[in-house]
């Protein structure tokens, strides 16, 4: 099968296209015909030999990728949900074997979904690892109900967009921080309220918030204590040594005292149920086209009915085909993309 592949760490310049053995299936895999797949920034952090958890990656020649979408070919014997001809996306760790910049993936049952009807494999392979971290962010960490008030920093990216949008299908009250530019696709993603960063000091406002999802690092939970409201939840993607101490101490603490403010970090798991969950609300969306143009000057705000408060629409920035893997990496580390980065494999 034709692969992005590695076999030393170093710049994008590394990666090299071309033949790889086609991955063994196991009972509990099936084996996908892969239509398409997304450039994380963990991607280029493992690519350079960077990632935190670089000692889980597998050894060269490494295939990257952690999402896919596509159609599946084979079934192991102990598979049971899930048959030849399926559209199913789903997402592997470092530890799973990763691979999915490949035409063919050999992926775990529990942790893939079916594609929502109608939505095409490009936004398909857009939503899980960005998706599901948004999703494992608000809804297990951060516990978001109904009328909280949410800040979501980094907005316009990948996990940030997701989170948005998640945020308001819970029924949250969500304030967006992005640059000037993002501010109408912010609140076409379903924001309520922006601030642009390069503007204003969020942390020097007067608003407070029940949650404040930091999706870059922008922010320590120390920085962001005073907009927290009494027992409000702070979550990270970023596994920093401040904020795994501060997880500890507040997490320890609000168990004797409710009002505490706590801190999290999100790793993300792959997560089949997860996946299904946004899944529902990927195929509650109406539209014929579920996706969102990242660079659309005349973004509009959803209509305010329950309907559309409750979708999820994937926001893509740019499509390369897979042989062009080394400048979607570029674009990616760029830290410009607005939303996702996809390659087109099929």
């Amino acid at each position: 099968m034709k692969a992005v592949y590695q076999t030393k760490y170093g710049k994008s310049d590394v990666l090299q296209f071309g033949d790889q053995p086609t991955p063994e299936l196991k009972p509990h895999q099936v084996r996908v015909a892969n239509h398409a797949t997304s450039v994380n920034p963990r991607d280029w952090m493992i690519r350079g030999g960077r990632y935190q958890l670089q000692f889980l990656v597998p050894s060269f020649p490494l295939v990257l990728g952690s999402d896919l979408a596509g159609e599946v070919i084979e079934v192991g014997k102990s598979v049971h949900n899930f048959k030849v001809g399926d559209r199913v996306f789903g997402m592997k760790n470092p530890t799973e074997g990763l691979a999915t910049y490949a035409e063919q993936v050999a992926v775990s049952e529990s942790n893939i979904a079916h594609i929502p009807e109608g939505l095409s494999f490009l936004d398909a392979a857009s939503v899980p690892l960005c998706g599901l971290t948004a999703w494992q962010a608000l809804v297990d960490k951060a516990h978001v109900q109904t009328g909280n008030k949410v800040l979501i920093i980094g907005a316009s990216g990948g996990v940030g967009s997701f989170a948005v949008q998640i945020a308001k299908a819970l029924g949250a009250e969500v304030t967006a921080v992005c640059s000037g530019d993002n501010t109408k696709l912010a609140e076409a993603l379903g924001a309520s309220k922006t601030i642009d960063y390069q503007q204003q000091d969020v942390l020097m406002g007067s608003d407070t918030y029940d949650v404040v999802f930091d999706t870059i690092g922008r922010h320590s939970f120390a920085k962001c204590d005073k907009v927290l409201n009494a027992g409000g939840r702070y979550v990270s993607t970023i596994p920093s040594p401040k904020n795994l101490k501060a997880m500890v101490l507040t997490q320890l603490k609000v168990k004797l005292l409710r009002s505490t403010k706590t801190c999290s970090v999100v790793m993300v798991k792959s997560n089949g149920k997860d996946l299904t969950q946004l899944a529902e609300l990927l195929a509650s969306n109406s539209l014929s086209s579920h996706s969102l143009t990242a660079n659309q000057s005349d973004a509009k705000p959803m209509d305010n009915n329950l309907a559309n408060d409750r979708t999820i629409r994937p926001l893509i920035d740019s499509v390369f085909p897979l042989n062009e893997a080394a400048k979607a990496h570029d674009l990616s580390r760029s830290l410009r993309a607005k939303g996702k980065i996809i390659l087109k494999i099929r």
